[in-house]
């Protein structure tokens, strides 16, 4: 018989029989299910694993066992982007579920003493944060079928000694994505072949969510509502274990905990990672042992970062558990061996979801000693510290620190407003004391140099916020319990003009508003003070002139405005009645530019980093309010340029753009208009010739050192920049330094884009010191790199410019510290003319 006949023979037996004995496949030897409950197969009308179930039904089913059985109740936590239900399950007996409230209540109250011996248990089971592994969903909806019917002892035992919490899909958007994609190109028969159509989704793919980012890193960011709902979820009950499912390569098998050693995050207690993950990985491999499922532990997947799901709980002393299931990517696809269906990949993550419930109960002793001795290790270490609080907050800038005390919050760290002052403190003797070290910290103490992600993650630099460590333990003030209120004093109509200081956050947003009203505003390329209301008022470089004449719209109607715009941005308003100001220059200078409004376009699809286009677009609609144009790479060719004045290029391979195109945007930036590129796109830009600006070169002399063949994956993987913090110099005289109080900046750094400084002595915009080091793991030969060169440069072409950043200023959403640089680009790119030394000068 041919070879293709054959494996098609093969295939077809796998999913009959399959069909025919779902139930023996999923639940051998499970006894007798209530016939009352339907299985998912049942309410679905198909068998699971033949197709890929959309998220509303999911709901759907949850929601029908809700109004079945007095087992579960399910509550909605919020909705996405894209209008989906995030749905949270509760499993429990029917008399635990009459005292539900009592049960939380005493499960919180007991956690730092251990004391909760004679309360349900209290898990949480978490499925599908990456919308493209969808078999964890899947596998959710039998587990709680499961729960749910099973009339069988251990799970009666379950629901009368726990409280089973469940989320069963974290990504409801980027899930919606990847099963419309898998069910519009399932074959029938399906087809196993990985260049189908079905296992190679087109851009940007199931895995993000909306705005095209990983949610299983914003656990400790928390940029997006999804995820926000989430963490107030889990704080509302504080589950003992946590369980996150992925799936990873299809030649790939099933990995569960304990992870690799060296990843494990040193400021948590070892009685997580010397205890409780060897003693589940017994339970785990019992399991998997039994239905012949191959597996692997111990090599891979990081707990140092606190933003996964397997990892955020582990600092608040709970238990993270990772599974990752190798992937069919659609219905079944061909491996090394056998071809993996996607029934396989759902039954060894149901076998993963029982297993952790088995475990927990069983080992509910060793949970509650984790819980007690985490909580002693934390007040330990509180006492040991020789750094007692932190002092932070900008009064230049009210929503930049409100947006830093709104995370502070979300993570439950006790905050206080400091007596007579715009500063807030932190004290590290609290209860969350592991996470205000991780909030704050610059370093950790590492047992490895390669990183599955970041090696560093202190928030405080992430939001640009002056700080100052506290060595004494000081009186706090008033307790925060919600974020404080923004007051911005009324002012009164002018005939003349209106001044704003632009240190604040909102600025880009109020300017647009203004721009979008029809009003035209300047900016000050020189400082100034300017008498109001009696008392001298300094305004720095970039402030913002909106005169009462030279406008389109009346005095009044432009008072309106500005007091609509102010209210919405929380900006400050001064109202003057000349243009002559105290010191420096005057209004009518030739140094008060008219701003540009920006029409901007950005560059996506194939081969464009999702996450870093995802992270600009999302800053612009979120908090801005302003729509950007995301144009295919596929019809920026077709695209009339003209009506644009800024180009975002983001990381990206870009060899679909052909050299016609990319000759049509050199002309169009000649012309007077902006690029603004980022890492990889800088490196695209100065390699075809936009900018005269040249990357580094590694000069040194390489001599080659004969190494073990086993070591490579070691040595190669240190010289790799998973994410360290920097400090640079800014050029706050600059267009894209404009509205910093500070020349020293931090900035986040995840790649190996180095720039050369530019030979003019005035487009180095942002230099690295020579000692730049926040935090973080750095190769010494990449240190050496960095030490000095340029992190922004701004190339003159033409009547135009090259706005290029080495670095990623809107990272994960989070860099409210340097969102301004990008910000200041994007408004303020248009006016920025570059001065040419001249010629034999010295």
């Amino acid at each position: 018989m041919p070879k293709l006949k054959l494996f098609s023979l093969t295939l077809f037996l796998l999913l009959s029989s399959f069909t025919w004995s779902q139930e023996s496949y999923f639940y051998p030897n499970a006894g007798k299910f209530n016939p009352a409950i339907p299985t998912p197969a049942q309410f679905l009308g198909y068998q699971i694993g033949e197709q890929h179930t959309r998220h509303d039904r999911l709901v759907e089913y949850f929601k029908e066992l809700d109004r079945l059985s007095d087992r579960v109740t399910v509550e909605e936590i919020g909705k996405t982007f894209e209008q989906r239900a995030q749905i949270a399950a509760v499993f429990t007996s029917k008399s635990n579920h009459a005292r539900i409230e009592e049960i939380r209540k005493a499960h919180l109250a007991g956690q730092a003493n251990g004391e909760t011996q004679n309360v349900p248990l209290v898990i949480h089971l978490g499925y599908n944060v990456h919308g493209n592994e969808p078999s964890s969903s899947e596998a959710a909806m039998l587990t709680a079928y499961y729960i749910t019917a099973s009339e069988n002892e251990e799970t009666l035992k379950w629901l009368e000694n726990m409280v089973i919490l469940m989320d069963p899909v974290i990504n409801p958007d980027g899930r919606d994505r990847h099963t419309h994609w898998a069910n519009m190109h399932k074959g029938t028969p399906p087809v196993a072949d990985p260049l189908d159509r079905e296992h190679t989704e087109i851009w940007p793919g199931g895995r993000f969510n909306h705005y095209w980012f990983d949610l299983n890193r914003d656990w400790f960011l928390a940029t997006f509502p999804e995820t926000k709902n989430r963490i107030n979820f889990f704080h509302k009950w504080r589950p003992y274990v946590q369980t996150d499912h992925h799936e990873m390569g299809t030649t790939s098998t099933f990995y569960f905990d304990p992870g690799e050693e060296a990843s494990n995050n040193p400021l948590v207690p070892n009685y997580l990672y010397k205890k409780i993950y060897p003693k589940y990985a017994e339970y785990f491999t019992k399991a998997t042992d039994k239905i012949g499922s191959l597996y692997f532990t111990k090599e891979a997947y990081d707990k140092l970062y606190p933003g996964y799901g397997s990892s955020y709980i582990n600092f608040y002393g709970g238990a993270g558990f990772l599974f990752e299931q190798a992937s069919s990517r659609g219905h079944v696809q061909e491996t090394t061996t056998i071809p993996i269906t996607f029934a396989f990949t759902i039954r060894n993550q149901l076998v993963g979801s029982l297993a952790i419930i088995r475990a927990s109960i069983a080992e509910k002793n060793s949970l509650l000693q984790m819980r007690k001795e985490f909580f002693a290790v934390s007040k330990e270490q509180a006492a040991k510290a020789l750094v007692k609080g932190y002092v932070f907050g900008d009064p230049n800038d009210q929503t930049r620190t409100n947006a830093f005390i709104e995370k502070l919050l979300l993570h439950r760290i006790d905050v206080y407003q400091m007596p007579n002052s715009t500063n807030y403190y932190v004290p590290t003797n609290q209860d969350n004391h592991i996470m205000v070290r991780t909030i704050f910290e610059n370093q950790i103490t590492y047992k490895d140099s390669s990183f599955y992600d970041a090696s560093v993650w202190s928030l405080i630099h992430a939001y640009g916020l002056p700080f100052s460590e506290v060595k004494t333990a000081m009186t706090p003030g008033k307790k925060i319990e919600t974020i404080p209120a923004s007051t911005i004093s009324e002012f009164i109509k002018s005939n003349y003009g209106y001044l704003i200081n632009n240190t604040d956050y909102n600025i880009h947003k109020f300017i647009y508003e203004l721009q979008q009203g029809g009003a035209i505003l300047k900016t000050a390329f020189r400082p100034f003070s300017s008498m109001i209301n009696g008392q001298e008022v300094k305004f720095g470089y970039g402030s913002i002139f909106i005169p009462v004449q030279q406008q389109n719209i009346s005095g009044e109607n432009l008072y309106e405005l500005i007091k609509k715009a102010s209210k919405s941005s929380n900006i400050k308003v001064h109202s003057i009645e000349t243009g002559y100001n105290n010191t420096g220059v005057d209004l009518g200078s030739s140094y008060l530019k008219t701003l540009r409004k920006p029409e901007a376009l950005m560059i996506i699809g194939t081969g464009v980093a999702a996450s870093e286009a995802g992270e600009v677009w999302h800053l612009l609609d979120q908090r801005l309010q302003m729509p950007i144009t995301k144009i295919d790479i596929l019809n920026i060719g077709r695209a009339d340029l003209s009506r644009y004045n800024t180009l975002v290029i983001v990381s990206g391979v870009y060899s679909l753009m052909d050299k016609a195109t990319t000759e049509k945007i050199k002309s169009w930036v000649q012309n007077g208009n902006t690029i603004i590129t980022i890492k990889g796109g800088s490196e695209w830009a100065i390699k075809n010739g936009f900018t005269k600006e040249s990357l580094l070169q590694d000069t040194s002399k390489q001599t080659t050192v004969r190494q073990d063949f086993d070591r490579a994956v070691e040595i190669e993987g240190a010289k790799a920049l998973g994410g360290s913090i920097f400090r640079v110099d800014l050029d706050t005289t600059h267009p894209i330094g404009f509205g910093f109080s500070t020349r020293k900046i931090a900035v986040y750094k995840n790649s190996l884009t180095f720039f050369q400084n530019s030979k003019n002595p005035y487009s180095t915009v942002a230099q690295y010191l020579t000692e730049p080091l926040i935090g973080g793991y750095v190769h010494p030969s990449t240190m050496k790199k960095i030490k000095g060169s340029a992190s922004i440069l701004v190339g003159s072409e033409g009547a135009g410019r090259v706005i290029m950043f080495a670095d990623e200023p809107n990272f994960r959403g989070t860099w409210y510290g340097t969102n301004k640089l990008f910000l200041n680009a994007l408004f303020y790119g248009s006016l920025i003319n570059i001065p040419q030394p001249a010629v034999g000068e010295e």
